[in-house]
């Protein structure tokens, strides 16, 4: 789906909304590599990576796994990466498995396979109660994130072969 170049100018242009001069500034590194990285002509190097997770609140699986799309997830955040839940995602678990431990608040054993959800999908379980119509509204949910996220991909594409200076004040100025 979405190569590292291609993730490195969504998270410069969308997330973080600088230019190339400001993150090469920012990573001690030169424009020209930040150009050569956004366009595939190099490859970072592992300590670039490091940094680049850094600075762009990525993890490493986020930038090298090209099966993903450009968008992270939740779970792809630097800042959670030691997290098994992130904060905002919801988990569906078995009835009765939780534990009193008083003071008002339980604790829930997660069970391998637990499904996890995030605020939308969430929605989607609690509007519907019974399980064939979840499912099918959630396989719904799930197509439209896909289409969009191959939108924006195209569209991310298009901006990134365009010439610099017809992309506007973000691209390298």
């Amino acid at each position: 789906m979405a190569s590292l170049g291609l993730k490195l100018f969504y998270l410069r242009t969308r997330e973080k909304k600088l230019s190339q001069r400001d993150v090469a500034t920012k990573l001690s590194i030169r424009q020209g590599t930040v150009s050569f990285l956004e366009q595939g002509v190099t490859s970072p190097h592992w300590a670039l990576v490091v940094d680049l997770c850094k600075f762009y609140d990525v993890t490493p699986t986020y930038l090298a796994d090209e099966t993903r799309g450009v968008v992270p997830r939740a779970t792809e955040r630097w800042g959670l990466r030691d997290s098994l839940i992130t904060l905002g995602m919801w988990v569906e678990l078995e009835q009765d498995s939780e534990e009193d431990l008083g003071n008002k608040r339980l604790i829930y054993q997660l069970a391998p396979g637990s499904k996890f959800f995030d605020e939308k999908a969430a929605e989607v379980r609690r509007r519907y109660k019974r399980e064939a119509n979840s499912r099918s509204a959630l396989t719904v949910l799930r197509t439209k994130y896909r289409t969009e996220e191959r939108d924006l991909e195209k569209q991310l594409i298009r901006e990134l072969r365009e010439h610099p200076r017809r992309r506007g004040k973000l691209s390298d100025s």
